[in-house]
C-alpha cells in the first residue's frame, strides 16, 4: 500500500492503509485526531496510574471469564434501563454494588482481559465502549450476557431502554454524586 506524508503549515498529516493522522501544533501544544475510513475522532482522553489504581480497588481483582463478565454486565447498567426497574433496583436481580461507567474502569477492565487472555468478545466490547462507541448498547450487553445465558430458548430481552442523557446524569448522581458527574463530562465530553 502506498504511504503518503502531507505537510501544510503547521498541520501534519500521516496516511497510512487508509487511516490517517492530522496533528497540529498551537503553541506548545500538539493535539492528534486519527481518522479511518475518512470519519473523524477526537483523541480519547488518557487514564492516570492513580485512575487505575482506584479502579482496580473499585472493582476487585479480576482472575478469569466470570469476573471480567459480571463487571461488565455491572457497568453497563448505568446506560441501560431495565423492565420493572424502580429506582434503579431490577426485579428478580440482587442488588449490586454499582460501578461508574468511566474510562479507568473501563481501561483497568481491557488491561485485566488483556492479562488473562479473555474471551475476544470481551475485549472487542471493551475496546469498543473505550472509544466512546455506544451506538448499539443494548446489543453489546445482549451479546455480552449471551455468554451466559442459554440461547437455545428465545427470550425477550431484559432491556426497556438505553437511557438518555438526562436519565443517565440522574444515575450518575444517585450513585456517584457530583464526583461521578464531574468525572462522566470529562471521561466523555469528546463525544
Amino acid at each position: 500500500m502506498k504511504k503518503t506524508l502531507i505537510v501544510a503549515g503547521l498541520g501534519l498529516a500521516l496516511m497510512i492503509s487508509g487511516s490517517y493522522a492530522i496533528i497540529s501544533y498551537k503553541g506548545d501544544k500538539t493535539e492528534a485526531a486519527t481518522t479511518t475510513n475518512h470519519e473523524a475522532t477526537q483523541q480519547v482522553p488518557k487514564v492516570s496510574q492513580a485512575e487505575l489504581d482506584k479502579a482496580s480497588k473499585d472493582i476487585g481483582e479480576i482472575k478469569k471469564d466470570n469476573d471480567l463478565y459480571y463487571t461488565i454486565v455491572t457497568l453497563a447498567l448505568q446506560k441501560l434501563e431495565f423492565k420493572g426497574e424502580k429506582n434503579y433496583l431490577i426485579p428478580g436481580t440482587p442488588d449490586v454494588k454499582r460501578l461508574q461507567f468511566n474510562l479507568a474502569n473501563l481501561q483497568y477492565l481491557k488491561n485485566r482481559a488483556v492479562a488473562i487472555k479473555a474471551t475476544e468478545l470481551y475485549q472487542k466490547t471493551l475496546d469498543k465502549w473505550l472509544k466512546g462507541d455506544f451506538s448499539n448498547m443494548e446489543n453489546d450487553y445482549l451479546t455480552i450476557r449471551s455468554i451466559k445465558t442459554d440461547t437455545s430458548q428465545p427470550s425477550e430481552s431484559p432491556v426497556l431502554k438505553v437511557r438518555t442523557t438526562e436519565e443517565e446524569q440522574k444515575y450518575i448522581e444517585h450513585f456517584f454524586g457530583e464526583e461521578g458527574l464531574q468525572i462522566n463530562k470529562r471521561d466523555w465530553q469528546y463525544l
